[in-house]
């Protein structure tokens, strides 16, 4: 199993040239015109070429996930944009470094229909087992589980580290909510090297838990999957935020995370912030205007980056 796992993380980067790929290409096209840096209002910029690059802090913040495997996601709401309390550090000294924030818009698709009936189709047939859909493979030979939403957009957040790196950035920090801070999660433990730290809100890529009074097999089989392509012995440098009414994940289920001694765990239940319902509830409480300006956690974050830093 863990030899499968090691193989599928290293893999799916490697997706060599084929329909998926094409596909994959025609949806960073139409998912770039939302990728920009964003100022501590919250209005798109251009970076001024002669930046000092030594000196520079790129906080690249994910969306959470949402709709059909099969359908892009473009990110036209608040949902998928980047939050107050990411935004509002662009420009912020830490030292002698200063924070640029950059909007990564990740929604590529993933399944198509077809793939996506014949990996389910399977997992079913063979009593929910994800052992028979792990080296499950489509027409041109490539495993299913490489096309799945949650790889390939983890491949897209990798991509634009290489950009960076490219472009002389080296100061790198990943920051995401949702599947956005589990995909920067995996990142993070798979690629430690390459990237500075992880500030993670709500981070979740299983669905809601709380739909039945206990979690049901499928949830948990998936769950704990997820759980082991991140590799928490290897994380270091991680800060995460999570609430106890949290119905995607919360303290408990966290403990994982929690309970390491490289990640900053953050328990933001006793703020006195009110759920927003296009930020998801108390899953995206940290995300509010109010917890940006007035909850006194938020102040973590840049603790945080002060001693990453």
């Amino acid at each position: 199993m863990k030899k499968i796992i090691g193989l599928l993380i290293i893999s799916f980067f490697l997706i060599s040239h084929s329909y998926a790929e094409t596909r994959f290409e025609k949806d960073l096209k139409k998912l770039s015109k939302y990728n920009f840096f964003v100022d501590n209002e919250g209005n798109p910029y251009e970076l001024d070429q002669n930046i000092d690059k030594d000196k520079t802090i790129i906080l690249i913040y994910s969306h959470g996930s949402g709709g059909k495997e099969s359908k892009i996601q473009l990110c036209k709401n608040s949902w998928y944009q980047i939050p107050p309390t990411v935004y509002q550090l662009d420009g912020v000294k830490i030292k002698d470094f200063t924070i640029k924030t950059y909007q990564l818009c990740k929604g590529v698709r993933g399944f198509s229909q077809k793939d996506g009936d014949l990996f389910w189709d399977t997992y079913d047939k063979n009593n929910q087992d994800i052992n028979s859909v792990l080296d499950l493979k489509d027409e041109n030979g490539l495993l299913l589980i490489n096309k799945w939403t949650s790889p390939m957009q983890q491949k897209v957040i990798k991509l634009k580290i290489d950009e960076f790196k490219e472009k002389g950035f080296n100061n790198i920090v990943l920051s995401g909510h949702s599947a956005g801070g589990w995909d920067s999660l995996v990142l993070k433990s798979n690629f430690p090297s390459e990237i500075d730290g992880v500030i993670a809100f709500h981070p979740a890529r299983s669905g809601k838990f709380a739909k039945t009074k206990k979690p049901h097999r499928g949830w948990i089989n998936w769950r704990n999957y997820k759980i082991s392509l991140i590799k928490v012995e290897q994380l270091e440098n991680v800060l995460v935020f999570s609430h106890e009414k949290d119905k995607y994940e919360n303290p408990k289920t966290s403990k994982f995370l929690s309970e390491s001694k490289n990640v900053r765990f953050v328990d933001v239940s006793d703020t006195k912030c009110k759920k927003k319902l296009k930020t998801g509830g108390w899953h995206g409480i940290t995300l509010t205007n109010c917890f940006a300006d007035k909850d006194p956690k938020r102040k973590e974050i840049i603790k945080y980056l002060e001693k990453l830093f």
